[in-house]
């Protein structure tokens, strides 16, 4: 499969709607990723932003980024637990009434409050109960943002070990707070064809800036390499950079380069 065809765009990168058009790539929808954009007297008016953007992009393949303000799957209020779950089923039923059957998600890992084994032992809970009554042709991508290093991931989607279930390694966020040991080609390495989707943006290693994908410490085309090697052919990738057009031209012109 063409690295075209398993592309898609943020739609909070500027120009988002235009390039997508230009080059025939997918959408990943941003409006719900701030959790309010889901209430009563604002969720019409979201789906509503949502379907103008698809339409101005002239594309069917859609991912919805679903909301992660205060989704913390280790909280030990079991309040906030649920709080958490009851936004991402009011996502789920936008993902519905839009025929949209993948969603990404962010783990919730919060570090310095939580330990990584508690953090572990209450996500496989809280993502086994939110995916209980869903249907066999809906999936979530569990996204990486504060993990330090691969191997809590893994633990993570072996647990769940659900088909509708897999990572999402957003490669920028890794880059920002890897520990040492770890480069992202070898995160890559780990996660392998636990990995359903990417999140492709760069940065100087120090914070999450979401650069263009070729302007960072972090060699892309070794992170492309690894892909390649140890992840699956339907694997998809949504560029995540603040400006897309230079990022999209670079992507698609390296895969002509390398011959793929």
């Amino acid at each position: 499969m063409q690295l075209k065809d398993r592309l898609y765009i943020a739609t909070f990168s500027d120009g988002a709607a235009e390039v997508i058009r230009k080059y025939g790539l997918g959408i990943e929808l941003n409006d719900t990723c701030i959790s309010e954009s889901l209430d009563r007297d604002k969720v019409e008016n979201t789906i509503e932003n949502m379907s103008k953007e698809i339409d101005r992009a002239g594309t069917s393949r859609v991912v919805l980024h679903g909301p992660f303000t205060e989704i913390i799957p280790a909280s030990i209020d079991h309040r906030a637990v649920s709080f958490g779950l009851e936004r991402l089923e009011e996502a789920y039923q936008v993902c519905r009434r839009m025929g949209i059957n993948r969603m990404v998600v962010h783990s919730g890992y919060m570090p310095l409050l939580y330990f990584k084994e508690w953090h572990q032992e209450k996500s496989v809970q809280f993502w086994k109960t939110f995916m209980s009554d869903k249907p066999k042709d809906f999936h979530i991508h569990i996204e990486n943002v504060f993990e330090d290093e691969p191997e809590m991931m893994k633990a993570l989607a072996e647990a769940l070990s659900d088909p509708r279930i897999d990572l999402c390694l957003d490669v920028g966020h890794a880059n920002a707070v890897t520990q040492r040991q770890y480069d992202i080609p070898g995160w890559i390495e780990i996660l392998g064809p636990l990995i359903g989707h990417f999140h492709l943006h760069n940065n100087d290693g120090t914070g999450d800036t979401h650069n263009e994908v070729h302007r960072g410490a972090m060699d892309m085309e070794k992170v492309l390499a690894a892909i390649e090697k140890y992840c699956r052919d339907d694997v998809t990738m949504t560029i995540e950079s603040r400006t897309c057009a230079e990022s999209a031209a670079w992507l698609l012109d390296f895969e002509t380069r390398s011959g793929k």
